[in-house]
């Protein structure tokens, strides 16, 4: 038996998936997202043996062609349904909480909806997926109903985000949205959560750019802005929408408040990538891409290689380099 599965929890607790951490115990619930963190001296001896989300670009294709998008696009798109579902049942087995689809836009992937049921009936993993929306219809929101523990909505100028808002909201879908923060739309920030707000969004993340486009990046002045702000609207909102920033965001958001203490973002232990064109990446930015073929490879790149796949990203906004690796 597991060592994680001999330490007693509350009744209440009990049905949810168990996954070890380094001196810890997290209960975790695929419906709901729901997470309980338990400590203490039956837990001190657990150590984690899984990335406890694998991010999967189940595709290149995209019917967007956003200039800052960080995807590869010379890579080719590998994955049929039968081989995703293989290594992310395989994963589970391994102890995988969580499977992150991205891509390219998942709803170009044919069987995407199949794919999605399977892995909910056939798997204990949460399936959850980032979409631009423009595909997404009250159809495909019925075929996976039930099936999904979240999905992350992408706002841009171009996709009618409103909407897509809208039609989430009267499917009762589970979602958030993302939203890119560059220069240009700080002043824009209040405004745009206040409309998400008012048309039932719960959840908003807000995301840093990383790359090489220096008019995309903040300077520490209007980071410093932008932590004002976001405070100011969770305070605001508080109790009525989730605001959260992403973990690139680092230090430059010292002033808003953490869920959590610790600094490092968790890429390529916490979490992983794995591409379309079956590469192993710490993160969706990052330089390092390692060839997998199933997930024993995957598993066993992520039990000997932490140290290559704890380095920052050579792209600048990385949290892990000094100053972000900032070009200005």
């Amino acid at each position: 038996m597991l060592p994680e599965m001999t330490i007693p929890v509350p009744p209440s607790l009990s049905r949810l998936r168990r996954f070890p951490l380094d001196g810890k115990l997290l209960l975790f619930d695929r419906n709901t997202g729901w997470n309980a963190l338990c400590e203490g001296a039956e837990t001190a001896a657990l150590r984690q043996r899984a990335p406890r989300v694998v991010q999967f670009g189940i595709t290149n294709r995209c019917n967007l062609a956003c200039g800052f998008c960080s995807r590869d696009l010379a890579a080719e798109s590998a994955w049929t349904v039968e081989s995703a579902f293989t290594m992310l049942a395989a994963l589970a087995e391994q102890g995988v909480l969580e499977v992150a689809f991205g891509g390219g836009e998942p709803w170009a992937f044919f069987g995407f909806a199949e794919l999605v049921r399977r892995l909910h009936d056939e798997t204990p993993l949460a399936v959850n997926l980032t979409t631009n929306g423009l595909l997404l219809t009250s159809a495909r929101l019925l075929a996976i109903a039930g099936a999904y523990g979240q999905i992350r909505l992408s706002l841009y100028e171009d996709n009618d985000w409103p909407a897509r808002v809208a039609m989430l909201v009267a499917a009762g879908a589970r979602f958030g949205v993302n939203w890119l923060l560059t220069p240009d739309r700080i002043d824009e920030l209040e405004a745009t959560v206040l409309r998400l707000a008012a048309l039932g969004c719960r959840d908003v993340l807000i995301l840093s750019y990383n790359g090489r486009d220096v008019g995309l990046h903040l300077s520490s002045d209007q980071a410093a802005d932008v932590a004002a702000r976001v405070s100011g609207l969770e305070r605001a909102l508080r109790g009525r929408v989730v605001l959260k920033l992403d973990v690139c965001w680092g230090e430059r958001m010292e002033p808003v408040p953490r869920l959590f203490a610790r600094t490092d973002c968790g890429a390529g232990r916490d979490f992983i990538v794995i591409t379309s064109d079956k590469k192993l990446m710490p993160c969706s930015f990052h330089h390092v891409a390692i060839p997998v073929r199933d997930a024993d490879d995957v598993m066993e790149i992520w039990r000997t290689r932490q140290s290559e796949l704890h380095i920052a990203a050579r792209d600048p906004g990385c949290a892990r380099a000094p100053g972000f690796g900032l070009l200005r």
